[in-house]
């Protein structure tokens, strides 16, 4: 892998191809972000721009050839790369892995607070996007929305709850993948710091635990969707242990596999307990007190 992180930095015309391929391709827009992360890690921001603006062409010219929309196809580039360019730029400012996947939340955060304010009705807003999309209904997104007929604000705030964790952990996933591929390069280590120390810390934790009695004490749509993408927000961290453990030799390789693979057998049991893990590790910081015991 050194040699293709080494190959995307070589040449602006690398980079911008690479970009521009991954985002034709379904399923590895994930990689064109996290070779957007690398770039920012690594180059001057005038370099990257150029990078960018190549590989936005070049969408826009394929877009063109195929008949789509130039102006659907702008504000889809500019609404993935965008906030991955922001935060890129805050690993690269601060050097903090932490603070970079902080800011994704906070990103997440203002996409569904701004969600709710521009939309005065998210009940019709999701009903005809699921009626647009068959990947949607094919999930049997319409069976909920029969379900949740009785109250449609509910419906509209589980929609809204569940693409606010999609695009958050898209984030999280490039800014990791990007940051992985930085330190393949030759002499590049965890400089920004090690994931398995991930901590989102005090106020995101006590934010999660004033819109969970906020929201449900006073049944409030909006802020219960901010609950709970707050409350996902803490497997990650809760995965961190897990590998953190590993790092520590607390426990074998096989077992952090095993925390991921059971994570999607028995997602419903085991995806809130790593989150619950990953919340009462930020109050309790069970990494710290078990290094001060050994």
């Amino acid at each position: 892998m050194p040699s293709v992180a080494a190959w995307l930095l070589a040449r602006p015309l690398n980079a911008g191809l690479a970009l521009a391929m991954t985002m034709l391709m379904p399923g590895l827009a994930t990689v064109s972000g996290a070779i957007l992360v690398l770039l920012v890690v690594q180059q001057d921001l005038r370099e990257v721009l150029l990078t960018v603006a190549l590989a936005g062409l070049a969408l826009l010219i394929v877009g063109l050839v195929s008949g789509g929309s130039p102006v659907v196809a702008l504000i889809g580039i500019v609404t993935f790369w965008l906030p991955v360019l922001v935060l890129a730029r805050i690993l690269r400012i601060t050097r903090s892995l932490t603070l970079a996947l902080q800011a994704s939340v906070i990103v997440a955060l203002i996409g569904t607070g701004a969600f709710f304010a521009l939309h005065d009705n998210p009940v019709e807003f999701w009903q005809d996007v699921i009626a647009a999309n068959s990947v949607l209904q094919s999930l049997r997104l319409t069976d909920w929305q029969a379900a949740l007929a009785m109250n449609d604000m509910q419906f509209a705030g589980v929609m809204t709850t569940l693409f606010a964790i999609g695009f958050w952990f898209g984030l999280a996933c490039v800014i990791l993948l990007g940051y992985w591929l930085y330190q393949q390069l030759p002499g590049k280590s965890a400089d920004f710091g090690r994931f398995c120390e991930l901590n989102f810390g005090y106020v995101i934790a006590l934010l999660l635990a004033v819109s969970s009695i906020a929201g449900f004490a006073f049944n409030v749509v909006w802020i219960q969707s901010i609950a709970v993408l707050l409350f996902a927000v803490f497997w990650l961290q809760g995965a961190a242990l897990v590998h953190w453990l590993h790092a520590s030799g607390f426990v074998p390789v096989a077992v952090v596999i095993a925390a991921y693979v059971l994570t999607l057998v028995l997602f419903q049991y085991l995806f809130p307990a790593l989150a619950v893990l990953g919340y009462t590790d930020a109050w309790f910081r069970y990494r710290r007190r078990v290094t001060k015991q050994h």
